[in-house]
């Protein structure tokens, strides 16, 4: 009985030491040996690892994507929007503003040098101030919710909160959305109603070479429209529509365009939107407040026949005869006789 207790007793001790011993005798993981991993091939596959732009899946299911299980391209982008896109467009933004108030510092307010006249010359017809207006009230709304959509993580969020700066974002989403095809249509009709007068000439580069006399008391002369104003026509016209286009691709989504297809012009809009924003800032800033006279003439139509000759010598010239006294003008507002359809 003890030689079989003793027995039991050496087996009880040896035991562990043989599992000790398989162990460590048990070959190295996988990794170890360079031997890949069965799900290795798959999941390069579905992710793009592969050398191609998308892992492309079997499925039963026929549509635009459906056999993109993970768009290694949409992270790409993702990034770049976040990482390069997002701060670039702040800092154009930025150093647009800056100009705009250096330039006010410098040149302050522009004055009309001799004066305001008793005189006034039609220069905007009715139709061609509610084209601008229209064109103008879109393109605020879409800047304002567009800049929303682009820093809103950084700015409406940390502000209000990630609840209320949610429903705001998808508030202004869901504006930008409808608001762009409306604006698509204004940008149309505003480019056919101000070509006339828009298409560059040899006087455009002596205004532009003299700085169209915004240092100085230099007169230059110009048009009815000057260089200035006709390369914001031009941008407005050709920047606008890549915004445009880009952004009915994007507001559709049902014509059969993928995922990379609406990732390249959400890249074209994102661009083309911070472009003409830069210009339109501009473009505001010396249509309001910069400029004595400017702002009345897209408000009332008319604008004084000093400013005129002033900064239009050559359109004053073909309309100074057509002037009319400032006082019978408002004295046919408050009698609703104006004739506004020229």
């Amino acid at each position: 009985m003890n030689k079989i207790m003793l027995l039991l007793l050496c087996l009880m001790l040896f035991v562990p030491g043989v599992q000790a011993a398989d162990q460590t005798a048990a070959p190295p993981p996988l990794a170890a040996q360079n031997v890949p991993s069965p799900g290795v091939d798959l999941w390069n596959e579905i992710r793009g690892r592969d050398g191609t732009d998308t892992g492309q899946i079997r499925t039963q299911v026929q549509g635009v994507d459906t056999g993109v299980l993970i768009n290694k391209q949409g992270q790409d982008w993702r990034e770049y929007r976040m990482e390069k896109l997002i701060p670039n467009a702040a800092i154009v933004l930025g150093l647009v503003a800056l100009a705009i108030i250096v330039f006010r510092l410098v040149r302050g307010k522009i004055p009309i040098r001799a004066g305001r006249s008793d005189h006034k010359i039609k220069r905007f017809s009715t139709l061609q101030r509610y084209v601008h207006w229209t064109t103008a009230i879109l393109f605020v709304a879409l800047a304002i919710t567009g800049m929303v959509l682009m820093f809103g993580r950084h700015i409406v969020i940390p502000v209000f909160g990630a609840e209320i700066g949610g429903t705001l974002t998808y508030l202004f989403k869901r504006i930008h959305d409808f608001a762009g095809p409306a604006f698509a249509v204004s940008l149309v009709v505003l480019v056919i109603t101000f070509m006339k007068g828009n298409m560059p000439k040899l006087l455009d580069l002596k205004w532009l070479a003299k700085g169209g006399g915004l240092f100085g008391d230099k007169h230059v002369s110009a048009e009815c429209y000057n260089a200035g104003e006709k390369g914001w026509y031009w941008i407005a016209a050709i920047v606008g529509a890549f915004v445009v286009v880009s952004g009915l691709v994007l507001d559709f989504p049902n014509f059969e365009q993928g995922r990379n297809v609406m990732t390249w012009y959400h890249w074209i809009h994102s661009i083309a939107g911070v472009v003409i924003m830069s210009g339109a800032m501009g473009h505001i800033y010396m249509g309001t407040v910069a400029m004595e006279g400017a702002f009345e003439a897209m408000a009332t139509g008319y604008c004084d026949a000093n400013w005129a000759k002033e900064h239009h010598d050559l359109w004053y010239e073909e309309m100074k005869d057509q002037a009319v006294p400032a006082d019978s003008i408002e004295q046919a507002k408050g009698d609703g006789l104006l004739d506004h359809s020229r």
